[in-house]
């Protein structure tokens, strides 16, 4: 199905069942370009989006 006709699909969707076209399902999700990534310095579980193995609190301490 082209973009377009999912876009009016959603559209009259939301038209009838009173909704935003978000909310239909329709629309696609974008892929998140965030990774989780273990610290290495305090094993602290975060994600980020940059190539990095050591959280916020950490590069303080190493930039120290």
């Amino acid at each position: 199905m082209a973009k377009e006709e999912k876009g009016f699909e959603a559209k009259i969707k939301a038209m009838i069942t009173g909704g935003c076209a978000c909310m239909t399902g329709i629309l696609e999700k974008k892929a998140s370009t965030l990774k989780k990534v273990v610290c290495k310095g305090c094993g602290k579980v975060f994600r980020t989006n940059r190539d990095t193995e050591y959280c916020y609190d950490c590069q303080k301490k190493l930039a120290r």
